[in-house]
């Protein structure tokens, strides 16, 4: 994910928190990029469809809030164990 903020997202910040909350761990990654098309992006490339794919087989959910203009919210989060 950091790979692609630097790479793409045309970002001048990028903020990363990692938090405890209701039983679960969540990695945030945010910055003020660009942006990006959701849809355009899942047909494009295999990068975001892998993360998601790795963080759902380790037992987490994956979601991005993006659209272009707006930069991107990527939110990871596993329960703890």
């Amino acid at each position: 994910a950091l790979n692609n903020v630097a790479k793409h997202s045309n970002a001048n910040l990028a903020n990363i928190s990692l938090r405890r909350m209701d039983g679960m761990i969540e990695l945030v990654i945010e910055d003020n990029g660009m942006g990006f098309d959701l849809e355009e992006a899942s047909r494009k490339g295999l990068g975001l469809s892998s993360m998601k794919e790795r963080i759902e087989l380790s037992g987490g959910s994956f979601t991005i809030e993006s659209a272009t203009g707006t930069g991107t919210i990527i939110r990871a989060s596993w329960p703890l164990q």
